[in-house]
């Protein structure tokens, strides 16, 4: 707050004005203003005035109020039309906005984030273009702290948008969303989810339809491990806050038999996120995951570690889900008892075998 107003003090005077008291609308406040501001551009020089404007506006959404209703009132004496100014400022302005959402300091973030939604609500399609690029380099190129300041600028932005403004830029702000929600950071990929929620408030099932598509697409198709671990990171970061929308699509997709091995552990991990809500979809999970391993006794292809992977997402079902899914769960394993096939018999008391361990005896009342 001092150093506040001792830069208030500096620019009144280097202005040849006072410090406003009251709103600063009137049209003779506003020539003050325009008067102070070319004074203060031709004595400090015009960088040197970006940048003491850019830290005095991002004064205005600081955490403490008296701190932001003193800039406001700095700003005011010494900036006659607020937009205009930001336009001229604009990179100067995105840039303090960056570092201070790459800080690590939480406050700091949030300050940045805040700042960054009002120039969102105040020039609205002109500085979309310009902070989208800016957000999206610092997410590619920038360290941990940057990635998950970028999440919080980013989620600011869509909330401070129109609906009009995010189609609009749709298709640049769903890219930097998804890689966002891609991350290998679990820190990042939960801000990314957050992300995506306020996209989905904005737009609606569009948000599902332009990014789940492609994330399955690279989670079946793609050979490179680390893409399809992305892709999956970024499905499980949408489902902790979409699963009832989503997993409708995404199951029936991940069943599709045979179940490869990237499908049983995508299952897995989505497991470990929906427990409450996958229950669901328990019969026809469990109804196939059993046909999967009793198959796998006959089978000559050889495929361990596809099968493990099956069993692997079988142990995840069975520790995750919540206790209507347990019951769901040994229900459909004991209608699977009487298979007039041996290997399914076996694979059903395994899967009970399984459901105990898991469960740490908790429903022995269950299966009795």
């Amino acid at each position: 707050m001092a150093s506040l107003t001792l830069l208030g003090d500096l620019l009144s005077t280097i202005g040849g004005t006072t410090l406003l008291v009251g709103d600063g609308d009137t049209r003779e406040d506003i020539r003050r203003a325009e008067r102070a501001q070319a004074q203060i551009a031709l004595t400090l020089g015009n960088e040197k005035r970006k940048q003491v404007f850019s830290g005095l506006y991002l004064a205005r959404s600081d955490n403490t109020a008296a701190v932001r209703h003193h800039a406001v009132q700095v700003w005011k004496t010494v900036v006659s039309v607020t937009g205009r100014t930001l336009k001229e400022i604009l990179p100067t302005l995105v840039g303090l906005v960056v570092k201070g959402l790459a800080s690590g300091d939480a406050d700091r973030t949030l300050v940045s984030g805040r700042c960054l939604g009002e120039v969102v609500t105040k020039l609205g399609d002109t500085v979309l273009p310009e902070i989208i690029p800016v957000l999206r380099d610092a997410l590619r190129d920038g360290d941990l702290n940057t990635k998950r300041g970028v999440c919080v600028g980013l989620t600011e932005v869509i909330k401070s948008s129109t609906k009009e403004q995010i189609l609009r830029f749709i298709d640049i702000i769903v890219k930097l969303v998804q890689d966002a929600l891609c991350n290998e950071d679990e820190e990042v990929c939960k801000m990314a989810a957050t992300s995506f929620q306020s996209l989905y408030y904005v737009v609606g099932n569009r948000a599902l339809d332009e990014v789940v598509p492609s994330l399955m697409v690279a989670l079946e198709s793609s050979e490179n491990e680390l893409a399809r671990i992305r892709a999956l990171n970024g499905i499980t970061g949408i489902m902790r806050l979409r699963s009832k929308d989503l997993l409708p699509y995404v199951v029936p997709r991940l069943l599709q038999k045979p179940v490869t091995k990237s499908h049983a552990e995508a299952l897995a991990g989505i497991a470990k996120v929906t427990g409450d809500t996958i229950s669901n979809h328990l019969h026809s999970i469990i109804s196939t995951l059993l046909i999967e391993l009793a198959s796998s006794h006959v089978s000559e292809d050889g495929d361990n570690d596809r099968v493990a992977a099956i069993r692997g997402c079988c142990e995840a079902l069975c520790g995750c889900v919540d206790e209507i899914g347990v019951s769901t769960l040994v229900n459909e394993v004991a209608s699977k008892c009487s298979h007039d096939k041996p290997e399914m018999r076996i694979e059903c008391c395994w899967m009970f075998e399984t459901a105990l361990a898991q469960r740490k005896f908790s429903t022995v009342a269950v299966l009795c």
